[in-house]
């Protein structure tokens, strides 16, 4: 779906009811709770959040309000859809004063604590009208030294001759994309990150 205008809040709606009965565009669902599936690019990108409970549970808040997608040029649609396997959301991105509209599905979503470790994450896969195929994983990791991390990885291709011809410049704007995710995680997480330091 690709557009002049802004899609609106009304439009994704309609669309997300629709594609919520849209199947996935690739067959390897499920692959990115363990290795990736050969025949697609890999991608993956891991920052540091702080240290702490606190921080931890600030980073799941936001993934939980897909706060990641807070970057300026992409938005996830409704921000308050539920974290739960089978839910659609809109990917909603402008690209070169153009608007473009994507949807996945939650795939997967865990939340698995030992003693102090705890790891907390979903996953998204591309609908029959996404750009791209396959799957994104978005993780918060907290080890036994309270280490708080971020991860995104995905595993992905171009699902259009489109999406082909054009595969040099979304390929960066989708890596881009990831990476910035991170930032935003980090700057969601910065209130507590200040109120508690690394150092104590």
């Amino acid at each position: 779906m690709f557009t002049l205008a802004k899609p609106t809040h009304q439009q994704l709606l309609h669309r997300i009811s629709q594609q919520s009965r849209s199947s996935f565009n690739y067959p390897d669902v499920g692959a990115s709770q363990r290795a990736f599936p050969d025949g697609y690019e890999h991608h993956r990108h891991r920052v540091s959040l702080g240290n702490g409970r606190e921080i931890f549970e600030s980073a799941k808040a936001a993934l939980e309000n897909w706060r990641q997608f807070d970057v300026g040029w992409v938005e996830a649609f409704p921000a308050n859809t539920a974290i739960t396997v089978g839910n659609t959301i809109a990917i909603r991105v402008r690209i070169f004063g153009v608007w473009a509209v994507a949807f996945d599905r939650i795939v997967d979503v865990f939340d698995e604590q030992k003693e102090n470790c705890h790891r907390f994450g979903y996953s998204v896969g591309t609908l029959m009208e996404h750009p791209e195929q396959g799957e994104e994983r978005f993780l918060i990791e907290m080890d036994d030294d309270c280490k708080v991390d971020y991860e995104v990885a995905a595993f992905f291709r171009p699902n259009t001759l489109a999406a082909k011809i054009a595969w040099p410049i979304l390929h960066r704007r989708f890596n881009r994309f990831r990476n910035q995710s991170a930032e935003a995680l980090q700057l969601a997480c910065a209130p507590v990150a200040a109120e508690y330091p690394i150092d104590g």
